[in-house]
């Protein structure tokens, strides 16, 4: 956790304005404006009617959380407190398994408004249980690259089925291409076995 907090405030300031994380008191600062300006019947001024857009304040229980304006059937979008988030973080990551930053993404954007991108990609970096299975992930089987100097000593044979459409008795055709040259040889099959069909004595 405080190394997260830690990356996180380099990150802030890398941000800049376009931070949207909220400290604890810009956070219950919001929640006050917010129900003072719901309660005012005094003219607002712009930066007011911004805010009421931006904000609404949603209480349960004596607990007064700071969300998104929407409309009736929407869904409730919470503002998290940045003191809030590394749990948030932790536990949505637990619930969906470890996943990757697209669910991530898609799993917090249904209940939050205001964690970034970058802010998930900072938190999957430090996940240790996602390093250590990086870390485990086998290399794949490296092909080791064949080489040969001599005709005929290496080739590869293809089998072209042609029974839908038979020229005669030939029903196949081989293809044999030889690694060295790249020549290829045709030849017209009545089958594709290594033996002729026995056939009967009578």
């Amino acid at each position: 956790m405080e190394q997260f907090y830690t990356e996180l405030n380099i990150l802030k300031a890398n941000l800049g304005k376009n931070n949207t994380l909220l400290t604890d008191n810009r956070y219950d600062e919001l929640v006050e404006k917010i129900l003072m300006l719901k309660c005012m019947k005094t003219k607002k001024e712009p930066h007011d009617f911004w805010l009421l857009k931006r904000y609404d304040v949603l209480i349960v229980q004596d607990n007064r959380k700071l969300i998104f304006p929407v409309n009736e059937n929407e869904n409730i979008l919470c503002y998290i407190r940045e003191s809030e988030l590394y749990d948030v973080l932790k536990n949505t990551h637990s619930s969906i398994g470890h996943g990757g930053r697209d669910r991530m993404i898609k799993e917090l954007s249904n209940k939050y408004k205001n964690i970034a991108r970058s802010v998930i990609e900072l938190f999957l970096i430090l996940c240790k249980p996602c390093q250590q299975k990086q870390k485990g992930i086998k290399k794949g089987v490296v092909v080791k690259l064949m080489f040969f100097n001599k005709f005929n000593s290496r080739c590869q044979v293809d089998l072209i089925d042609f029974q839908s459409h038979p020229d005669g008795k030939y029903r196949f055709r081989m293809v044999y291409q030889d690694h060295l040259t790249k020549f290829v040889i045709l030849k017209p099959l009545e089958f594709k076995r290594t033996e002729l069909p026995q056939r009967s004595l009578a």
